[in-house]
């Protein structure tokens, strides 16, 4: 049944009870006035017809007395014959014997019963005196008329006496019947009291049990009602219906049904409110911090411009970098960086103003929006620097991250705005800018805007665009810079990428490189630089002057965590046929401390098909030892920021001892870079490392000019 119907049929069934019992009273009312009516109407039928008799009796026997007397007259006058008198004698026998029947039958009448027994009686015994007398005189009419007369004179006197009783019983039938009217009268007015006073009593119950019905039909329906204005204005993920459980529980047939059938709409309801929070805190809200996210940020800014513009005050974006944040996660782990966020987003809602916007729009990066009281524009210029000096001197300070103190520091940016032709996205940009002009500035630095840096920005955006067509038009070249043992006599060399531009010359490593890390163009670049660094192998493999070096090959941190970095490895040597204990592969510190076991696992599964591996940059990160044993390692390299002052600043001889020293406890061949001059190989030297890549040795130079000094060293 749908619902709509059983909806109806709870408004219609009270009625239709009412109906019904309505209906039957009615009927049985209208049954009983009907039997009343049937049994009056066929009593003064009766009445009627005894009435009727009587007449009939007093005509029939006036005609009978008339023709008797006028027989009579005739008889005595001689007027008739014997046969005709005969005759007549014969007719008036058989018309008295009917009259006769016509008393008996009045005499046997209820009403006549009811009247007076005597005066029937008498009407019985005058009757029959008058016939037998008449009899008798119409039968000697013809022989003795004078005797018939003295008979019919006796009839005549029988005559009167029944006259007279007839009249009384006629009298006493017409006041019988009018007293039999009045009763059945009274009667019908007894029996439609009775109906009414019972109609009454039952109109009464019922309205008392349709009340009761309504009422716990309509309480039903006005709880399904709130119930139902409940889901309509709840928006609460948590929606409470116990009228709705209980009608549920203790109802059956269809309002359990209804019950149920909210119930599950109530259910799909808040699964459907809780799924829209879910998406809702996803799409705006940090799941790490739990605070707003850049997307939240930028409506918000929106909003801000537009008020900002009816109310003309002055809002102030804050845009905070942490200090030394890589270094936290470079050394600790990506869990501890975490953790560091987490008390930073905690520490920083306790810095903030009540009103205020914190969100977080970057790894270690946060915003904050502030609205400012000043109208004039320097004077909320100094209040939000004041407001970023103390943030900023608020969150300098330790942190304990797993145990470990950390000391974190924070860098802001400054937009200051109040016009609604500036755009969120654009207001976010300036305070990046802001940001990175702090930052370059020195840490726990507060810098204002510059459009100075956003210009910078955009010339980075437009090299972005550059670098992708250099790949397309294969503007990226290699360099080969030789590497050297204690002879002096070549190793191998690393590769090193360079960009020839065909109007801005050869572009520095240092500029593109870590524009194709931030916007993933390292992938492709790397996949072919090891793909060249492959097919080159391949062609020395059959000229003995060359099949002995090595070349390395840095690879990005992007590039090694791809799923699939063994898989493509493995099929580039299969596919240049390069031998692959002659490649290797130069990692930094962060890459493998990252996670060490996926970096290990890796490791292990190109070792196996004989790759090498070299640490780049060794001394710069957390260099454990504790990390570096489970390592499998061929090589670390020294950095050249050690190297450099190995002469003058005895720190950094320490440290290319300490490095020296830990490769020869793990059997890990040690080799410097960077070298320049004489004394700082000849210190190397005497500290054990026996590898050398500088410019004193070989400057990185194209394939034809590296070939050709390797034709130098082979004649020698």
């Amino acid at each position: 049944m749908r619902a709509g119907k059983t909806v109806l049929l709870m408004f219609l069934l009270p009625a239709i009870a009412v109906l019904l019992i309505s209906f039957a009273i009615g009927l049985a009312s209208l049954k009983s006035l009907k039997n009343q009516y049937l049994i009056s109407s066929d009593i003064q039928a009766e009445d009627l017809q005894t009435l009727h008799q009587e007449a009939t009796f007093k005509r029939d026997i006036s005609e009978v007395h008339d023709r008797v007397s006028d027989t009579l007259d005739k008889a005595r006058n001689r007027a008739l014959s014997d046969i005709a008198l005969y005759r007549l004698h014969a007719q008036l026998v058989d018309d008295l014997a009917q009259v006769e029947q016509q008393v008996e039958q009045l005499a046997d009448s209820n009403l006549l019963r009811e009247v007076n027994h005597n005066s029937v009686d008498g009407l019985r015994s005058s009757f029959s005196d008058y016939r037998r007398l008449v009899i008798m005189a119409t039968e000697i009419a013809a022989i003795d008329p004078s005797t018939a007369n003295r008979f019919f004179t006796e009839a005549q006197h029988s005559f009167n006496q029944f006259s007279i009783y007839s009249g009384r019983i006629a009298m006493l039938l017409t006041d019988r019947t009018m007293q039999r009217e009045r009763e059945a009268r009274s009667r019908h007015e007894a029996s439609f009291v009775q109906i009414f006073v019972f109609s009454l009593m039952a109109a009464s119950l019922l309205f008392i049990a349709v009340l009761v019905i309504a009422i716990r039909v309509s309480g039903r329906v006005r709880d399904i009602a709130d119930a139902l204005s409940e889901l309509s204005y709840n928006t609460q993920a948590e929606i409470r219906l116990p009228k709705m459980e209980k009608l549920q529980e203790s109802s059956a047939g269809e309002f359990s049904r209804i019950a149920s059938v909210i119930l599950g709409f109530r259910d799909d309801m808040v699964r459907r409110i809780q799924a829209e929070e879910e998406n809702h805190r996803l799409t705006f809200y940090d799941p790490l911090t739990g605070l707003p996210n850049r997307r939240f940020l930028q409506e918000q800014l929106q909003y801000s411009v537009t008020s900002s513009s009816r109310v003309k005050n002055y809002y102030a974006l804050l845009w905070l970098d942490l200090d030394r944040f890589k270094m936290l996660n470079d050394v600790r782990g990506h869990q501890a960086g975490d953790l560091l966020l987490q008390q930073v987003a905690k520490h920083l809602r306790h810095l903030l103003r009540e009103g205020d916007l914190l969100a977080r729009v970057g790894g270690d990066e946060f915003a904050i929006l502030c609205e400012l009281p000043q109208t004039r524009q320097s004077d909320a210029a100094k209040e939000a620097e004041r407001i970023a000096f103390r943030i900023c001197s608020g969150m300098s300070k330790e942190y304990d991250i797993e145990g470990y103190s950390h000391y974190m520091s924070a860098s802001m940016g400054i937009v200051l705005f109040a016009d609604i032709r500036m755009g969120a996205d654009t207001l976010l940009s300036q305070a990046e800018v802001a940001k990175y002009q702090a930052k370059s500035t020195g840490p726990g630095t507060v810098s204002f805007y510059d459009a100075s840096i956003q210009a910078q920005i955009n010339r980075m955006a437009e090299l972005e665009t550059e670098l992708r067509s250099a790949i397309e038009n294969e503007q990226l070249i290699l360099h080969y810079q030789l590497q050297f043992n204690q002879q002096g006599q070549p190793t191998g060399a690393e590769i090193l990428l360079r960009w020839q531009h065909p109007e801005k010359g050869l572009i520095s490593p240092l500029d593109f490189i870590p524009l194709a890390e931030e916007s993933g163009l390292i992938i492709p670049i790397g996949k072919w630089v090891i793909e060249s660094a492959c097919k080159l192998l391949a062609r020395w493999q059959s000229q003995s002057q060359l099949n002995h070096l090595q070349l390395a090959v840095n690879v990005s941190a992007k590039q090694f965590r791809q799923e699939n970095f063994v898989e493509m490895v493995s099929n580039l040597l299969q596919q240049t046929g390069a031998p692959a204990e002659r490649l290797k592969l130069e990692l930094t510190e962060s890459v493998l401390l990252e996670n060490i076991e996926q970096a290990i696992s890796k490791m292990n599964s190109l070792r196996a098909l004989g790759l090498a591996f070299s640490m780049d940059d060794f001394g710069t990160g957390y260099s454990s030892l504790q990390y570096l044993k489970r390592l499998p390692l061929d090589q670390i390299k020294i950095d050249q920021s050690f190297v450099r002052d190995i002469v003058t600043d005895p720190e950094d001889t320490i440290i290319i001892q300490t490095i020296i020293a830990m490769g020869q406890a793990l059997s890990i061949e040690v080799i410097a870079e960077g070298v320049e001059t004489e004394e700082q190989r000849q210190l190397l030297a005497a500290y054990g490392c026996h590898r050398y890549q500088g410019y004193l040795f070989a400057r990185p130079v194209p394939l034809s000019e590296c070939l050709e000094s390797l034709k130098g060293f082979h004649k020698h």
